[in-house]
């Protein structure tokens, strides 16, 4: 404590010794600068008293000569400018030395009075211009009136000149000899004042010298610290820095955060900033909220690394070669405390990418050895037929998919196009695994179809956009193949074992299936009812032989029965609905209309397990039963089909389709002011129109009506819908006969 007060002392002494002798220098330089201005102006107003001595000498001269002039007659205009001129340059010169001479000079006052009485009679012949002659043929040029006077002006003036120049010489001439003694004195103290401050800045320069010798030893001490810790800083593979009160980086950090960042520039630079580009809008606002809230004194520095939102902090950058790659980053912060509270907050950032997609690799995994062991369970319980039936249905549209990203565009109006035809195929291949409860195939068509629609919110599309959707689809097709593969094998494996045959058929037949927990489902058990299947089917299920494609396309949709009555099931458990599915008449439909009725049904049910069948609870308060009721109903008329879908839930207000079309931008507001209720009705099957904000896996895209109404529109037929609000909501479509079809495409 001793040696830091001494050296404390010490320094105290060389600061104070030293503001002395600067203040002395500073003193010395302000006057030295002041002798300086007086000295050059003595100077200047010296040469202009020098100057001045010459001129009533020549005012003289220049008055002889005029008067000579008119006395010849001769031409005097030149000589009257000259008299002019030297007049106003004599007393623009002496007012010029009035101002920069000391004005209680008493040569100089007697200089200008001596100059104020030649004013009286050199103004009638420095303001002279009228005509001095007159000329005639008798007498030749003579005098005029004017240049008699001027004459006579021009004598008076001559005299008064002849007899005042040497007194007004006399005059300057001391004026100029006291300035020239003023200047010398000037000179005189300025070279004192010099010679003072070299001899400050001597004793400026030894105190200096001595303070530089007892800081080289302290300076070296630093300079190894300083050392070490760069040493320190180059080593470590964290990024170190300080921030200030006002978020900003220090001038020291690690060389790591050169690395983790990509830049060098981090002196002065915000927090904000730093990662601003780098993480979404959102995410660097709660980071900017908890690094505010570190610098409070009432925070608990333990509590607030529990609630750290940067402990892993996915970040985005360039990878040096044109494109981006993913870093994950853990932040730790540490508050340094000073006399008067929080000095800095020390950041710690480690690069944890490794240990993150190491972690995620093995999630991943788990994740895959889970699902394909729900896909195999699900798959037992998927009748064979109609499992190979939905992968040649799904690869021939992942066909049609990779043909439309094979199209060339080049417009940004042939680019939506292409989304458009790529949300209507992924939507029906989607709906088709979802109501089979393939969860891994229906996971990894949402994975695409939010692609699609990410391009779709981008204002401007290029084919690179496109890019990452194929690999995709090379991926989906990959494990369709699988899929495929193991369905083979599931069905070597029902044909080995004992009793293939009898499984087979109960896993096939509605009855023997669970019923939902939350979705009652109403499946009739006798032969042949609507719904139901027949014993050749059964049977059909459990072997390999497949039957002629007329017979299998007949049973398509009846064989849809479980797997609408499974996915109602998982919507139910998904939205928090109950509800009972009735079935009825699916095993009339003819061969042409079961891919249409097939893609309608998948398509209607998720719609009103999503938007009409309400909670139970909402069902309660409007004195409804709990479990809703959702129908459907194919029958065969006189000139062709008929299939009306029905639910009982909440219906549609067309204030609300209006509302959502607005919102989607469909429509503008005067659009739907004036749209009567069959219009609002017709956005349902507008593309792009949903009355849900969020995407989610049965709902938001805006693409499953307008397939619906696509596809029964190219097969001529019509699509109705009827609601009442709170009460009910009926879709009608209605389907020629298939001899009409028949003729309409041949």
């Amino acid at each position: 404590m001793s040696l830091a007060a001494t050296e404390r002392r010490r320094h105290l002494v060389t600061a104070v010794i030293g503001t002395v002798l600067m203040l002395v220098m500073g003193t010395v330089l302000l006057l030295g600068f002041r002798f300086a201005t007086q000295m050059r102006t003595n100077i200047t107003a010296l040469q202009t008293a020098s100057t001045l001595q010459t001129y009533p000498e020549e005012l003289s001269h220049q008055l002889n000569a005029l008067r000579d002039r008119l006395e010849v007659r001769a031409y005097s205009g030149q000589a009257l400018a000259d008299l002019q001129s030297t007049v106003k340059r004599f007393d623009r010169e002496l007012r010029t030395l009035s101002a920069s001479v000391d004005p209680d000079s008493p040569q100089l006052g007697h200089a200008l009075l001596l100059w104020h009485q030649y004013a009286p009679v050199l103004d009638p012949v420095v303001n002279f211009n009228g005509q001095p002659y007159v000329d005639s043929d008798t007498g030749g040029s003579s005098l005029s009136r004017e240049g008699r006077e001027h004459y006579a002006a021009v004598k008076r003036a001559q005299l008064f000149a002849s007899e005042n120049a040497r007194p007004l010489q006399t005059q300057l001439a001391n004026l100029a000899t006291g300035l020239q003694r003023t200047s010398s004195d000037a000179a005189t103290r300025l070279r004192a004042l010099l010679m003072g401050g070299v001899f400050a800045a001597l004793v400026l320069g030894v105190v200096a010298a001595y303070f530089q010798l007892s800081r080289s030893r302290h300076e070296r001490v630093a300079r190894e610290a300083q050392e070490q810790t760069r040493d320190i800083l180059k080593t470590v593979r964290e990024g170190f820095f300080l921030l200030d009160a006002h978020y900003r980086i220090g001038t020291v950090w690690s060389d790591a955060l050169t690395r983790m960042f990509s830049r060098s520039d981090f002196a002065g630079l915000t927090f904000e900033e730093l990662l601003r580009g780098l993480v979404p809008a959102s995410t660097l606002g709660t980071a900017m909220k908890y690094i505010k809230l570190l610098w409070g004194d009432r925070a608990h520095e333990n509590l607030m690394k529990s609630i750290n939102p940067l402990g892993q902090l996915e970040i985005t950058m360039d990878n040096g070669h044109g494109g981006k790659e993913t870093r994950y980053l853990q932040f730790d912060f540490h508050r340094v405390m000073g006399p008067e509270g929080i000095k800095h907050v020390l950041c710690s950032v480690g690069d944890v990418t490794s240990s993150v997609l190491l972690a995620r690799e093995l999630h991943e995994s788990q994740e895959n050895a889970s699902a394909q062991l729900d896909m195999m369970v699900g798959m037992m319980h998927v009748d064979p037929l109609q499992l190979v039936s939905f992968l040649d249905t799904a690869e021939t549209g992942l066909k049609l998919v990779n043909t439309i990203l094979k199209e060339p565009a080049r417009t940004d109006a042939e680019f939506r196009k292409k989304l458009t035809g790529l949300f209507r195929e992924l939507h029906a291949i989607k709906g088709e695994a979802s109501a089979l409860n393939l969860k891994s195939v229906a996971n990894r068509v949402h994975t695409l179809e939010d692609m699609v629609g990410e391009c779709k919110k981008r204002t401007e599309l290029s084919g690179n956009d496109f890019l990452p959707m194929v690999l995709k689809l090379d991926d989906l097709l990959a494990h369709l193949r699988n899929v495929r593969e193991m369905a083979a094998r599931l069905s070597v494996l029902k044909d080995t074992l004992p009793g293939a045959a009898a499984a087979g058929a109960m896993m096939a037949t509605p009855a023997a299936a669970p019923l939902p927990a939350t979705a009652t489902v109403t499946a009739p058990a006798a032969s042949g009812a609507p719904g139901a299947m027949t014993g050749r089917s059964a049977a059909a299920a459990g072997s390999t032989s497949k039957p002629p494609p007329a017979e299998r396309a007949a049973r398509r949709v009846e064989e849809l029965s479980p797997a609408l009555y499974s996915m109602a099931e998982r919507l139910a458990q998904d939205h928090a609905k109950s509800f009972r599915l009735t079935l009825n008449g699916l095993a009339d439909v003819p061969a042409p209309y079961t891919a249409t009725i097939k893609d309608c049904l998948i398509q209607m049910l998720r719609n009103a397990a999503v938007h009409g069948i309400e909670p139970p609870e909402v069902r309660r308060a409007n004195a409804k039963k709990d479990t809703g009721s959702v129908v459907v109903d194919f029958r065969k008329m006189t000139d062709g089909y008929e299939l009306v879908f029905e639910d009982d839930g909440a219906g549609i207000l067309p204030e609300t389709l209006k509302a959502a079309a607005v919102r989607r931008l469909l429509i503008t507001q005067d659009e739907a002011a004036v749209m009567d209720t069959r219009a609002a009705m017709a956005l349902i099957f507008r593309p792009g129109f949903s009355t849900q904000e969020e995407i989610s896996m049965d709902a938001g895209r805006g693409v499953g009506m307008d397939v619906v109404a696509r596809s029964v529109y190219a097969l001529g037929g019509k699509i109705g819908v009827s609601t009442h609000p709170g009460k009910f909501t009926r879709f009608k479509i209605v389907l020629p006969a298939t001899e009409a079809v028949s003729t309409a495409v041949a």
